[in-house]
Formats: C-alpha cells, structure tokens, sequence
C-alpha cells in the first residue's frame, strides 16, 4: 500500500506553504543588458553592418563604373574619328597651323604621304623632322627652311668642326626671334578668328597656347636667356655688391689661425666669432682645435728617447684624439712597425746569400719563418728568394750533362732532373732521354765493334804452332 505523505497544517487547517519571494526585475535587466555588453555582440553586429554596407557600396561603385565606361568606350570611336588624324584635311590643319604659328614651313602633301606609308607615326616623325630641322637651320644661321643637312639624321652643319661664340651668339638672337614671332602670329590668329567670327571661333588660340605648352617654348626661353642674364646682369651686379658691402667673411677656423700667428688681437678674434654665433667658450675651444699638434710617432720617438715624459706624452696623444687606454697599444704597434723595417732589411740581404751560395735555401726561408711579418709576405719573400737563387746560380749545360750520363759519371734520373732545373718541358725531356739512351746504345754498339776489330787483328799476327810428329 502506497504512504500517505505528511503534511504540516495550520490551526486553521490550511497547508503550510513556504513564503514566495517577489523576483528583481530590474536587476534582471541590468545583468542581461551587462552580459549582451560583454559578449560583444553589438559590437560585432554593427562592425559586420558597415563591412557588409562598405562592401556593397564598392560593389555598386564598380557595377556603376563600369556601366559608364561601357557607355564611353561607345562615344570614344565617334570622338576618334571627328579628330580626323587619317584624313588629308587634317595633316593641311597641321600644316597651316605650323606655317603660322611657327613659321615653319611644312606642305601638308608630305605629312599625308608620310601617313599613308608609315601610318600615323611617320606623320608624327614628318612634322617633328620639320620642326626640328628648321630650328637648327635657323640657329646656324642658315635659311629658315627644313632642309636637312649632311650631319648624322640631317644635321646642319660641318661633322667635326666645333661651333664658334658667334654662331651661339647667333643662334640666341635667332630662338628669342622666333618666340617673338610666335607670339605676335599667335595673338594674330586669337584677334581674327575672333573678330571675323563674331566670337564663335574664338577658341582657336587654343591651338597655340598648347603648341607653346607642350614645346615649352617658355622653359627653352629660360635656358636661352639664362647666360645672358647670368653673365650680363647677375655676375655683374652680385660682384658690385660685394665691392661695396663686402659680406664675405673668413670661417671660423681661418679666424682662429689668423689669431695664433698675431694677425688678430683678442677682441677682434671674439668678434669676428660672435659674428658667426660663437660662444665665449666655444672660441677658446676652437683655438686648441686649431692648432697644429706634434705627430703621433714623432710623440713616441720623443718618450722612447726619454726626451718627453709619460704623462706629457699621455696628455699630447689624447689630444690626438686617442683613447687613454690605446696608449701601450700604440706604442707596441710602433715597435712592431721599427722591427718589422729592420726584418725586411736583413731578408733583403739574405736574399743576395741565397743567390751568391752564402746559405742554402732551406736556411734562408728558416730565417724568414722567424720573422713577425705577416704570413702572405712571408710566402712572398720565399718565393723571391727561390727564383733569385735559381736564376742566378750557373747550371751545367745539357751537352756536359749527355757527356757525364755516357760516361756513367751520372745517372739517368739525375740527367732528367737537371734537364728539369735548366727549365726544358717534360715533353722536351723525354725527347732529351730518348736521345741520350740511343747515344749510349750506339756507343756500346761502337765499343762492341771495336773490340771485335781488335780482337781479329791480333788473332791475325798470332803465329799458327805446326803439328807435331809421333
């Protein structure tokens, strides 16, 4: 059977029921708005919003952009062919254009058949060659015209005969003529089209405000009157200048050695420093940078003969701007440096030994291994002293030496080592062997005939004995 479960009652009867506590809503919202801070989720939102907003708004930039290009790459064709660069009107508008405004004379006939040849670049080529080629006739004083000279691409002029002042002269005169000249045609050009058109081709000045723009006629007037102003106008005025106002002054270490040989007293020497914004302080420092000081080595020579003491020679090498404690450094390198003098004097003289036979080459390279010269000067003086003893040394001539081998005063493998120390190839010497062996086989083929020759000769004079009788 089941339990009945136990419930308290109270004196009125009703269930005993635990007290209900009425819920914080507010802190509630606090904790929940505190913990949607914390995770960060706003933040995330808004920052993937404006990535997704940014994007879109490029993608639609681009969409657009491209919209419009398609739009143009429709409208470029038709402004191609309104400039009519293929066209024989328009090299006759270049031409007239060029006749006026440059002076240059140019038939359109020749840029149209240069375009039809060589297309649009030979037409280009065709004008600038004009332009260009008139320039330089103008400049040398020859007739304003494009003919072309005799010089590399039709330059005018002599190959190899230099320009003359009087041509550059010449040629000045001539460039600022022409600018004034395309002036004047210009605002000729601007005031007719103007006047004769009631304003409606007023633009056509544009053709020579763009000429002169993309020429820069402006900057090669610049670079053409510059010497003249230069030589004329500025070196003249800046040297009167200077001859009334003198503003040149000596620099500061000029001042300070016109001090210390007496040529300035101290107060003109303080002033002329203030002058160029010295200190007091800084003036004095300046006189003992100026000063010429006594040479390291000549400070050590002065202390090893005990001509300076220690601590003079310490303050004047400091002053050199060495370290205190690179001093005995200094010094031992010195003493290196006098060794090593008297090394390379004694291995010179040694050298003359080896040579003369006085010692043998293994003495002399003993002598320069106890040397404290550096190792690749060592090597250096090993080898000099080899090759001098080698050439100077007499050797047996090769005639002597065949004559020794065939005598047996020597053997076959010291003639080929002196065959080698006289400087014959190994080629050479086994040809040298290959001789000699066949000398000595046909000595002893001689000796071996001789022998026999006398032997038969004797046995001929040798009386024969009778037989004897029984």
């Amino acid at each position: 059977m089941g339990t009945t479960p136990n419930f308290t009652q109270n004196s009125d009867g009703s269930p005993d029921v635990p007290p209900v506590t009425t819920p914080d809503m507010k802190q509630r919202a606090q904790l929940t708005a505190s913990g949607v801070k914390q995770s960060g989720i706003a933040e995330y939102f808004w920052a993937a919003f404006w990535a997704a907003l940014v994007d879109g708004l490029k993608a639609i930039i681009t969409l657009l952009a491209g919209a419009f290009d398609e739009v143009l790459s429709l409208i470029v064709p038709f402004l191609t062919a309104s400039q009519g660069s293929t066209t024989k009107g328009f090299y006759d508008l270049v031409a007239g254009l060029l006749n006026d405004l440059l002076g240059v004379e140019v038939a359109g006939d020749d840029l149209s058949n240069a375009q039809d040849e060589r297309g649009r670049i030979g037409a280009m080529q065709q004008v600038g060659g004009d332009f260009f080629q008139t320039l330089a006739n103008e400049f040398l004083g020859k007739t304003a015209d494009a003919t072309p000279g005799t010089g590399p691409g039709g330059l005018p002029g002599i190959a190899g005969q230099p320009l003359t002042p009087e041509q550059g002269v010449a040629a000045a005169k001539a460039f600022i003529g022409f600018l004034l000249s395309f002036s004047v045609r210009q605002g000729n050009v601007a005031v007719l089209t103007d006047a004769l058109s009631y304003h409606l081709l007023g633009q056509i000045r544009e053709y020579g405000e763009m000429m002169a723009k993309n020429l820069g006629l402006s900057r090669m007037a610049r670079r053409a009157l510059q010497p003249f102003i230069q030589t004329l106008i500025a070196t003249p005025l800046q040297q009167a200048l200077n001859q009334q106002y003198r503003p040149h002054q000596m620099d500061e270490k000029q001042v300070a050695s016109a001090y210390i040989r007496g040529e300035l007293d101290r107060s003109d020497f303080m002033a002329r420093l203030a002058l160029q914004g010295f200190t007091d302080a800084d003036a004095n420092l300046l006189i003992n940078d100026t000063y010429t000081r006594l040479p390291l080595n000549d400070v050590l020579l002065l202390l090893d003969n005990g001509q300076l003491s220690e601590v003079d020679a310490q303050s004047r090498i400091t002053a050199l701007g060495y370290n205190t404690s690179d001093v005995p450094l200094l010094r031992q390198a010195r003493e290196y440096a006098e060794v090593a003098g008297v090394q390379r004097a004694y291995l010179k003289a040694a050298i003359s030994d080896v040579q003369s036979g006085a010692i043998d080459t293994a003495t002399f390279e003993a002598d320069v291994d106890r040397t404290n010269l550096p190792a690749i000067e060592k090597q250096w003086y090993k080898i000099l002293g080899e090759n001098r003893a080698h050439g100077k040394r007499k050797q047996l001539a090769l005639g002597f030496l065949k004559k020794a081998y065939l005598d047996a005063t020597i053997t076959i493998d010291e003639l080929l080592a002196h065959v080698a120390q006289l400087g014959y190839s190994q080629d050479d010497a086994d040809i040298i062997e290959v001789e000699v062996l066949s000398e000595q086989a046909a000595a002893k083929a001689k000796a071996a005939a001789k022998a026999k020759a006398a032997a038969a000769k004797l046995a001929s004079k040798t009386p024969t004995t009778p037989p004897t009788t029984s």
